[in-house]
């Protein structure tokens, strides 16, 4: 059986967690905005308001032309807050 750390076990049983939200998110391969705001109790819609000129910045680098919210890249550093 694994063991959960405090604020594992009081998310899965729906109760407030006991860490605080940090500043930024790096982002990892694999990542999406739905599984990071996810992990952090917010929406993507949220996430990418927060960010939207950085993910915008971002993915023009990367050629993008439209629907950028789609788009974030390992090792760039999101805010959460």
């Amino acid at each position: 059986m694994t063991e959960l750390k405090a604020n594992e076990l009081n998310t899965i049983a729906g109760g407030a967690s006991t860490t605080k939200t940090p500043a930024t998110y790096t982002v990892v391969l694999g990542d999406n905005l739905s599984t990071i705001a996810a992990k952090f109790g917010t929406t993507w819609v949220k996430l990418y308001n927060l960010n939207k000129e950085e993910i915008i910045k971002e993915a023009k680098k990367h050629g993008v032309k439209d629907h950028f919210e789609n788009y974030i890249y390992p090792g760039q550093v999101l805010k959460l807050k």
